[in-house]
């Protein structure tokens, strides 16, 4: 009997590891295709030569980053009362995002406006500050002076609603949250993106009050990246999930190449977090990245991504401010930002660049909390 239970133990320990392993690698997969949507500026700016479709295809291929984010938030958070009460999953929410939100949104504000403040020490000429409370406030609160901030806000309200998910008893949560998922599936996504798509040919437009409310927006990526953490799925799921995700990076690859050239812009109709396109090849690629990081073997490998993860929160809050270094004084190397090179040269410069400063950062104790 002891042999058995031991070996249970053994299996159970295991299978926790497996778990852990494969939320670091998509931890760090995801931090890392971040850096490369924000390097890779250049998006944006539609035009004719050949990189932009390039563009469009780093774009396309590394979107999945915050829905995976989204996803790893349901993945760890919703099973929180196992660890801790609904008080410390509260209070550990708020030192290890709110403090360094508040923290890095004033960092932002000076960063925005370094050059007046600068100009002001050095009693060069300059247009001012207009502050008020009011305005600093606003810029914090709606991320209107780093504008990459902007996943904190949803996060947080995802925060607020884990516990209500949480409350749902362990045994009936794949059940019922597979049913969430499937409803605004069907409600919140394939439907509005395919009334989308017809509309040049078709004038019915669907209420906003067939909204699925308990899974919508962001919320279906933190359900479904319960669901797909906790369940083991038969290879025919895993296979219709895969072929989804295959047609949903096609469909917002070539759809987005194909209108943006017809209309000489960037046409975001395929694009969104909220859009069909990107929930089914987010699921496809977290499912694959799940299967893939189980089978990691090597110790060294896994060590690497345990310790890489540690810092891709803060690369995620620092990494845009080294960019927009890059990209003010890349005029000196005569290289231009519309190139596969400076993409790749910028995301591998500001990820060193964050993990150094990261390493900094903790070392004094007054700003530890800002780099958790």
């Amino acid at each position: 009997m002891g042999g058995k239970a031991d070996a249970k133990g053994r299996k159970r320990k295991t299978m926790s590891a497996k778990r852990s392993n494969y939320i670091s690698v998509i931890n760090v997969i995801s931090a890392l295709a971040v850096v490369i949507l924000h390097a890779n500026s250049s998006f944006w700016s539609y035009s004719k030569d050949s990189y932009w479709g390039v563009a469009n295809v780093i774009e396309t291929v590394f979107y999945f980053a915050v829905p995976m984010f989204f996803m790893m938030t349901g993945a760890t958070l919703i099973d929180y009362r196992k660890r801790y009460t609904t008080k410390t999953y509260f209070k550990k929410r708020f030192f290890k995002t709110v403090i360094p939100f508040l923290a890095w949104s004033v960092f932002a504000l000076l960063w925005k406006y370094r050059k007046t403040l600068w100009a002001m020490v050095t009693g060069a000429p300059n247009n001012g500050l207009d502050w008020t409370f009011n305005s600093i406030v606003d810029g914090i609160l709606n991320t209107k002076f780093q504008s990459i901030y902007w996943f904190f806000v949803p996060l947080f309200c995802i925060y607020l609603v884990i516990p209500f998910f949480a409350a749902i008893e362990e045994k009936k949560r794949i059940k019922i949250y597979t049913y969430a998922i499937i409803a605004s599936t069907v409600l919140n996504y394939a439907i509005p993106f395919l009334l989308g798509l017809l509309g040049k040919y078709a004038e019915f437009k669907m209420y906003s009050t067939y909204t699925f409310f308990p899974a919508h927006q962001y919320l279906i990526y933190v359900l479904l990246g319960y669901v797909l953490h906790k369940k083991e799925l038969r290879l025919k799921y895993r296979v219709m999930i895969y072929i989804s995700s295959v047609i949903g990076l096609l469909a917002h690859l070539l759809g987005t190449y194909y209108a943006s050239r017809a209309e000489g812009a960037v046409i975001g109709t395929f694009k969104g977090y909220y859009a069909l396109p990107c929930l089914m090849y987010s699921a496809g690629v977290y499912l694959f990245l799940k299967n893939v990081s189980n089978r990691i073997k090597s110790e060294k490998v896994n060590r690497f991504f345990s310790w890489f993860q540690s810092y891709t929160f803060p690369i995620y809050l620092i990494h845009r401010y080294f960019l927009d270094v890059f990209e003010e004084n890349i005029h000196f190397i005569n290289l231009p930002r519309a190139s596969l090179l400076y993409v790749v040269g910028a995301t591998v410069l500001a990820l060193l660049l964050s993990v150094l400063t990261t390493m900094l950062l903790r070392k004094i104790p007054l700003l530890r909390r800002i780099v958790p």
